[in-house]
């Protein structure tokens, strides 16, 4: 027969932990207690240390507001959710040692949630069906630093199949997420067809347009037909209904896009066009996807 296993976590009070561990081994024999009292004279001040450094993490740990258990890379892990993270750590089972059990502890990790990008119900579909399904967890979308200035997405899945519990979660991930200020939700892009190798537009449409998605974000994107196009419609088109505009391309597109911006908010300020010296800010915020023969300016943003 196999004795049942137990699954069980606890939070330990401040400073213990790793003392109640050494205290099941010297229960487990008196030859080791003239040791332990050396090794305490040498670490005298360590207990305090350790509080002093559980206050400080409690202090900057934000207040959690969900807490439950989910399957992550075939592990169950304890899941903690507050405003500024979602951090996980597995659960074990307790191991005996010397007559006391303890419980295994591994390294906690977490996400900024202001890294998270998109939250995903996640489904098990037959094909064609586009509705309904299996309900298998939760997928988190998230858009981590790399080496330089790069970025790179990643996800993180929430295996539960519990409707309740994941409605739950998700709701709240999606209101934090859609809560974080001066998030696009609408944007204009043009792009270039005849920039990196007439390749431009395909870059766009399988490697760009596909994160804007996940992300909900609704584009209206405009393929530039001729040199200065996409000058001519910044200085023209209503851009009221957007939160940014984005070129792709290379650095001929950039220079129209930042001349269109810049030029239509001296027109709304009522300035003169060719007025240097008291420039009016530009009315949204310009994304630079480099997709042309010469980057100069994706170099220059390193």
């Amino acid at each position: 027969m196999h004795r049942r296993r137990r699954i069980a976590w606890v939070e330990s009070p401040e400073g213990t932990g790793a003392l109640e561990a050494g205290a099941g081994r010297q229960r487990s024999g008196g030859s080791s207690r003239s040791s332990s009292r050396e090794e305490g004279k040498e670490q005298g001040e360590l207990p305090l240390r350790v509080r002093e450094e559980a206050e400080k993490v409690r202090s900057e740990d934000p207040q959690p507001l969900l807490r439950g258990i989910f399957e992550i890379q075939k592990k169950s892990c304890d899941v903690v959710l507050s405003a500024q993270r979602l951090k996980w750590s597995p659960i074990q089972p307790e191991r005996p040692v010397g007559g006391a059990s303890i419980v295994l502890q591994h390294k906690e990790e977490y996400v900024e949630m202001k890294d998270v990008f998109s939250v995903k119900l996640k489904r098990r579909r037959f094909v064609g069906q586009q509705k309904g399904g299996v309900l298998l967890g939760i997928t988190v979308f998230v858009c981590l630093k790399k080496e330089g200035n790069k970025l790179k997405d990643s996800t993180i899945h929430l295996s539960n199949m519990s409707e309740d519990h994941c409605h739950l979660w998700f709701r709240y991930l999606t209101e934090i997420v859609n809560g974080f200020p001066n998030r696009p939700k609408s944007l204009k892009v043009f792009v270039n067809p005849n920039s990196h190798r007439k390749e431009a537009a395909r870059l766009y449409y399988e490697q760009v347009a596909p994160l804007f998605k996940l992300a909900d974000i609704r584009t209206d994107v405009i393929v530039t037909e001729y040199e200065g196009h996409a000058l001519a419609l910044l200085k023209e088109c209503d851009l009221k209904p957007f939160h940014g505009v984005v070129c792709v391309g290379g650095d001929g597109t950039v220079s129209e896009a930042a001349n269109g911006l810049l030029l239509r908010a001296q027109m709304d300020a009522g300035r003169d066009r060719k007025d240097t010296l008291a420039p009016a800010r530009a009315p949204l915020p310009l994304g630079i996807i480099p997709a042309g023969d010469t980057i100069n300016i994706k170099n220059a943003t390193k």
